[in-house]
């Protein structure tokens, strides 16, 4: 059975389709066979992001309208990097089952699945977190961006998601100190989720946003290990040091 896991956030922008595609590159690269689930109705980006736009013929909204079977949706981005991908229009009312049942269905083909799931706290959020047991919430070291996480967080639990964990994203040691951005500490008590890793400024992650460009630089790239590793149950030290 696959680890099912959500990512959600309540303020947009927070990076949270980085967030995804860094994972899945990390989960593939060690042998695990990952699906990416792209849950943003009619603004999906993880096909651009992840260089296969051109592929994509069908999403999971052709599948709840019997246009096609789940296999015709799924594109192969790497050896072990499946994604599926959300419809460029809403054509009518969404099952908010839709996703849920689909993992049901192919959950035993993958290691790792990961629903990228819209911003905020409406039917987008809760339809991808149907399909999940666990969820990162991902902010950024800003009052607004924390609120939404801990609004977030709330609506998860209120729909049977206890097991959540908080991603730092895009994380500037120097600012936080300086008093221009939350610290660590801060942010975990006005959240009061668990810490499961810290993701540092890093313009070479922005770069890879835009374009399907892998996480070249060695600061990102191990950030996204170590907090693989954690998902996958290792044991892995988490300190501030690491993203220095």
């Amino acid at each position: 059975m696959a680890i099912r896991i959500v990512t959600a956030s309540g303020k947009g922008g927070v990076g949270k389709s980085t967030v995804c595609k860094g994972l899945g590159l990390q989960f593939a690269k060690a042998g695990k066979k990952t699906l990416l689930i792209d849950c943003d109705a009619g603004l999906s980006s993880l096909d651009i992001m992840l260089g296969v736009a051109d592929k994509v013929n069908f999403s999971w909204l052709d599948i709840e309208a019997d246009r096609c079977e789940i296999a015709d949706t799924l594109i192969e981005v790497t050896e072990n990097l499946t994604l599926l991908p959300s419809p460029k229009f809403i054509e009518a009312q969404i099952n908010d089952s839709i996703i849920s049942e689909i993992v049901n269905n192919i959950d035993e083909i993958y290691d790792i699945i990961i629903m990228d799931a819209p911003a905020g706290i409406g039917t987008g959020l809760i339809r991808a977190a149907k399909g999940a047991s666990k969820a990162l919430v991902v902010a950024t070291a800003d009052e607004v961006s924390v609120k939404g996480a801990k609004a977030v967080d709330n609506v998860l639990k209120q729909h049977g998601i206890e097991d959540s964990r908080l991603l730092i994203n895009r994380y500037d040691v120097k600012a936080a100190r300086k008093g221009l951005l939350l610290t660590v500490d801060e942010i975990i008590d006005k959240t009061m989720v668990q810490l499961i890793g810290i993701i540092p400024e890093d313009k070479n992650i922005v770069y890879s946003t835009v374009s399907e460009k892998a996480l070249r630089t060695k600061k990102s790239d191990n950030a996204f290990s170590r907090i693989s590793q954690r998902i996958d149950g290792k044991n892995v030290e988490l300190t501030l040091s690491q993203i220095k």
